[in-house]
């Protein structure tokens, strides 16, 4: 194992917190998960953990909505998706890690931000290509920091669709994203055999925290809930710089 018992641990009670926010909301495993574990050990081989541990999350999940899931309106969106990763991934790998450490910040503030004021915006139907280049974002985005859902939230919050249809679309969208950046750093030899005993140790608190948010979807106040956790990104948005 590549971390201390002490940092594994760590990331063991993050997982979990995370897998439970995403199960709640449909959203912000990568957020919720990519803010904590920058704490306890770089920014970019925190985006490397999480991407394969986001993909445990959202295989656990999407699998409690699969009856909500719409071809038609999730396959545009995952297009652009996978156009887009490569070029995230080149940020991911190449890229400098101050770089990076400001873009995750800056995407927590955002999503922080949003959620609190709370936008009221109109709900109509939107073309294809809006479904294209929102995707697109979470390629790029995701596949830099596995934080790419501000673009397919702000597409899919404008859409008339019911919670189910909301969160399956995410859902499925985050399936593949998540999915092929794992295969595609697992090919680059990214993620190594120990990093792998890692992964391996923190499923069950991933698969765990997911049943319970599950579980929760339909028994909470999602708006009381969405506030608390967008006060606690934007204080993590700070301490991610320190």
């Amino acid at each position: 194992m590549f971390l201390g018992s002490q940092d594994f641990f760590i990331l063991l009670f993050i997982a979990f917190g995370a897998a439970v926010v995403q199960g709640t909301l449909g959203f912000a495993f990568g957020m919720v998960a990519m803010a904590l574990a920058a704490l306890v050990i770089d920014v970019r081989t925190a985006s490397i953990l999480v991407s394969p541990l986001a993909f445990v999350n959202v295989s656990t999940t999407l699998w409690s909505v699969r009856r909500s899931i719409r071809w038609r309106l999730v396959l545009p969106v995952v297009s652009g998706t996978l156009v887009g990763i490569p070029f995230g991934l080149a940020i991911l790998l190449g890229g400098n890690l101050i770089l990076i450490r400001v873009l995750v910040s800056a995407l927590l503030v955002y999503v922080g931000v949003t959620n609190l004021i709370g936008f009221k915006v109109r709900k109509h139907a939107l073309p294809g290509w809006v479904a294209a280049v929102a995707g697109l974002g979470v390629g790029v985005i995701g596949g830099a920091t596995n934080i790419g859902g501000p673009p397919l939230v702000a597409y899919a919050s404008r859409q008339p669709w019911d919670a189910e249809t909301f969160k399956a679309t995410l859902l499925t969208t985050f399936f593949v994203s998540s999915g092929t950046k794992s295969a595609l750093l697992i090919a680059n030899g990214a993620i190594d055999a120990r990093m792998l005993a890692c992964i391996a140790g923190l499923v069950p608190a991933i698969i765990a925290g997911s049943l319970i948010g599950v579980h929760l979807f339909n028994r909470i106040n999602k708006e009381r809930f969405k506030r608390i956790i967008s006060w606690t990104l934007l204080v993590l948005a700070v301490l991610v710089q320190v």
